[in-house]
């Protein structure tokens, strides 16, 4: 296995906290922290080309950082525990970290300080030292491989959001039902997951403001309609209506039919999925868990499994009325017919091609800006509720799926584990404290919400809808909570495809109602398994291999595929089993014509098992050239032959598009991967034209040649 790269934070110095408290408006009295014993010195910026450089390593010190006081506290007596902290992006995390090119620190500052800060009292309070540990290959697999070989690559271990469901079916990952007291408190109590098949296995770090895909919309494309102004002439804006508990699905409904209504003659930029502005273009998948949310149900809603609930098909229900009536399209399907196109909602409204979207919550800033460019301006609005149902029900939520997060591998002690989950409750609660400027994580929403919604790109001083547009983000903000654990469980691209192929009729699907009913055993089967595999010791490989492809299969016309060696050119891996018999495979050639010259996509499927039966599949094109071909092939130069800079390594250079533009053979293959380029008359360190001979060369064995004159010039 690769080594991975760590660095290790210890106690920061008095002034760093000075920097923190002026950026969090903090006055010194609030700061107690900064009265504490520190002998050690100010760690120097380090790069990815020293991963290893731990602060304790640094020597040098700067005496304005040291304090008069120089007697150690009871815990800075003993030696430090060293908590190894698991990530698979540590330029996120680490506040030392530093971009291997510009040198310069990934965190942004305010963040860094307050990550200094929280370490910093992690190391006070508990007298532990942190070492940032970069995941050297995917997730899923570095976890598995190290807990099986008895050395966990970490001892609390970051798991990116979609990897948690993959990672606790391998059984990799301890139990927390004994630790759940020490989060009982209010101020840490939203760091516990729920109970996930009977047991306790994450937490989380992140406080959100916004759900993951929130109900966004354009303020500016709404002024246009007259029939949503008051009889003043006023726009009615939909914060409008949710400040005046009105905003339900009905309401909705009639305020999308009035933008249609204008909008329905009106065209869309270019780029867009539809050719008229759309009222409301979406991912149909998310739109549908708001939907289920709001009307209380979900997928897997504190601890039920809900996705046949009365509540979920109210919700459910209001989609389909939506999409019959035309009201709600979705951003165009993949080829599958039932999978929305990724992104594409998201990407329309930025362009100005649908009034209201739910918007993936990474790219609201990028749909502003884009909005702010043309004049305009974005609003958000918590998602509408069910008519019957009141304001503050408790049943009515924004959902918000679980991102991020933070588990204990197997392996790690008792001691170290709760050690660990100790250390995380200090890091966030300090953390939060200090990038919010608070004395409770308790206020730090309502205190950085102003500021979050600007972040957002919401134009909170508007004079005309600010106070309302920053009231509902301060409503959406407080309710949002991590409450969608349906990717953590493995359940939610069941019920993807479930709700895809009920929505568009695909395999015969019938509605909703009746389909999920028909496929309950979807979900039940996953909670019998992993019930199953949880109630165990055993660790579960599930990590299928990986195959890769040497050259391309290219073979004469009349080959014998029985002959074919076709291991010769694979190579199969699997995170535990290593390196496989590629001489195992499957091979099926069964759509290639050996005896007809041509071009044969997906020609080869190629599968292959790891010991635990996990399958891994390629598919290669297959070309069947015709050996008795005598005709050279025909090579195209480029219109325009870049400059190429001076002082280029001649290896760099790419002749293929950039100079050739075409290079065919008779039966018009593209052979432009034979290329060969005679660089003996090319000097890139002396400024001048000069001849590059470049050969190509058929599968047949048949060659031709151009001769191009090159510039090799400054910058």
């Amino acid at each position: 296995m690769m080594r991975a790269k760590t660095k290790k934070i210890t106690g920061m110095m008095m002034a760093a906290v000075m920097v923190t408290a002026s950026l969090t408006g903090c006055s010194s009295a609030d700061n107690d922290d900064d009265k504490q014993t520190n002998t050690t010195p100010k760690p120097t910026p380090t790069t990815a080309a020293s991963p290893t450089t731990s602060a304790n390593d640094q020597n040098n010190t700067d005496d304005e950082n040291k304090t008069n006081d120089t007697t150690p506290t009871p815990a800075q007596q003993a030696e430090a525990k060293t908590i190894r902290w698991g990530t698979h992006w540590v330029a996120g995390l680490d506040p030392y970290y530093t971009d291997p090119t510009t040198g310069e620190y990934t965190l942004g500052e305010a963040e860094r300080q307050a990550s200094i800060a929280a370490l910093n009292k992690a190391k006070e309070l508990l007298n532990v030292d942190v070492e940032f540990v970069q995941y050297a290959q995917d997730t899923k697999s570095e976890l598995i491989t190290s807990v099986l070989a008895g050395n966990p690559v970490c001892d609390i271990a970051m798991i990116w959001g979609g990897a948690e469901a993959t990672i606790l079916a391998q059984n990799i990952l301890q139990e927390l039902d004994d630790y759940k007291e020490l989060f009982k408190e209010e101020e840490y109590s939203w760091m516990f997951y729920n109970s996930l098949y009977g047991h306790d296995y994450f937490v989380s770090g992140k406080q959100a403001f916004v759900p993951r895909w929130p109900l966004l919309f354009n303020i500016s494309m709404i002024e246009k309609v007259d029939s949503l102004k008051d009889e003043s002439g006023k726009t009615i804006y939909p914060m409008d209506l949710f400040e005046q508990g009105k905003w339900t699905f009905s309401t909705f409904k009639d305020y999308l039919s009035k933008i249609n209504a204008y909008y329905t003659n009106v065209a869309a930029p270019d780029s867009c999925y539809y050719d008229t502005v759309q009222a409301y273009e979406t991912d149909l998948r998310f739109a549908g868990l708001s939907a289920m949310y709001a009307a209380g149900g979900g997928i897997y809603r504190e601890g039920k499994l809900m996705v046949d609930s009365a509540e979920s098909l109210k919700g459910l229900n209001f989609i389909t009325e939506l999409r019959e009536a035309k009201l709600l399209t979705d951003p165009g399907f993949y080829d599958d017919g039932f999978t929305p196109q990724w992104l594409k909602g998201c990407d329309d409204f930025r362009l100005g091609g649908t009034v209201f979207t739910d918007c993936a919550d990474w790219t609201i800033g990028s749909a502003a800006s884009a909005a702010s460019d043309r004049g305009e301006a974005i609003g958000i609005v918590p998602y509408p509720r069910p008519d019957d149902i009141a304001i503050d029900d408790p049943n009515y939520q924004q959902v918000l799926t679980v991102g991020d997060s933070l588990g204990i591998l197997k392996g790690v002690d008792e001691e170290t584990t709760k050690l660990c989950l100790e250390f995380l409750k200090i890091y966030y609660k300090t953390y939060y404290e200090e990038y919010g400027g608070v004395d409770s994580i308790l206020e730090y929403k309502e205190k950085v919400s102003a500021a979050q919604a600007t972040s957002y790109g919401f134009d909170i001083f508007n004079e005309t809808y600010g106070e309302s547009l920053l009231n509902c983000f301060n409503y959406i903000a407080e309710k949002t909570v991590a409450n969608d654990y349906a990717d953590v469980l493995g359940f939610r691209v069941r019920w993807d495809e479930i709700f895809g192929k009920s929505l568009t009729g695909i395999d015969g699907f019938a509605a909703y109602d009746v389909a999920i009913k028909a496929n309950m055993d979807v979900f039940t089967k996953t909670i019998n398994e992993m019930e199953a595999i949880l109630a165990g010791s055993e660790i579960k490989d599930n990590i299928a291999p990986e195959i890769s492809v040497e050259g391309k299969f290219v073979f004469a016309k009349g080959t014998d595929p029985a002959s074919i060696a076709w291991s010769d050119q694979i190579t199969a891996t699997d995170a535990v089993d290593g390196t496989l018999d590629a001489t195992t495979a499957n091979y099926d050639y069964s759509k290639v014509d050996f005896a007809t010259v041509g071009e044969y996509d997906n020609g080869i499927n190629i599968k292959i098992s790891d010991k635990s039966g996990n399958e891994a599949s390629k598919s290669e094109k297959v070309i069947i050239y015709n050996p008795d071909n005598k005709q050279a092939p025909e090579i195209t130069a480029a219109e325009e032959l870049p400059v190429i800079a001076l002082d280029t390594d001649t290896s760099t250079i790419t002749w293929k598009g950039n100079y050739i533009s075409k290079a065919t053979d008779a039966d018009g293959f593209d052979v432009s991967d034979n290329i060969r380029a005679d660089l003996s008359e090319l000097d890139t360190t002396t400024p001048g034209n000069y001849d590059v001979v470049i050969t190509v060369t058929d599968y047949a064995g048949n060659s031709a040649e151009i001769t191009l004159n090159v510039t090799v010039a400054a910058e």
